[in-house]
């Protein structure tokens, strides 16, 4: 009696499975596209210490802590604001608590206060 072939059953299930799209690999300007966003959460949070408030620019550098939430590790780096109002509340050097919306044109602060 012979024995099932394990290879040919292993390479039907793998040619017979859905395919499923690397989302950073889709194009947003295919049909059928429109509204498809970025997997990872509206806002997300985090806590720095700014470095760096340009006003002309509308930008705030942070070294911030790392961000498991979107498995970004500790860095320095600069975030656009939503409202220049949000560029009055801060100072270089000041511990903060951040939320910002994470986009493929960029992240932008949306909200910052003082840490605790």
């Amino acid at each position: 009696m012979k024995k099932p072939c394990i290879t040919l059953a292993i390479t039907a299930a793998l040619f017979t499975a859905p395919v499923f799209a690397n989302p950073q690999q889709m194009d947003p300007n295919m049909p059928g596209m429109a509204g498809m966003h970025e997997a990872t959460p509206a806002d997300v949070q985090g806590v720095g210490v700014v470095k760096a408030v340009d006003t002309t620019k509308g930008t705030l550098t942070l070294q911030h802590e790392a961000i498991a939430a979107i498995g970004w590790p500790a860095m320095t780096m600069p975030f656009k604001v939503a409202s220049p109002e949000l560029l009055t509340h801060v100072k270089v050097g000041d511990k903060v608590q951040f939320t910002f919306h994470q986009a493929s044109t960029g992240s932008t602060v949306t909200a910052i206060r003082p840490a605790r």
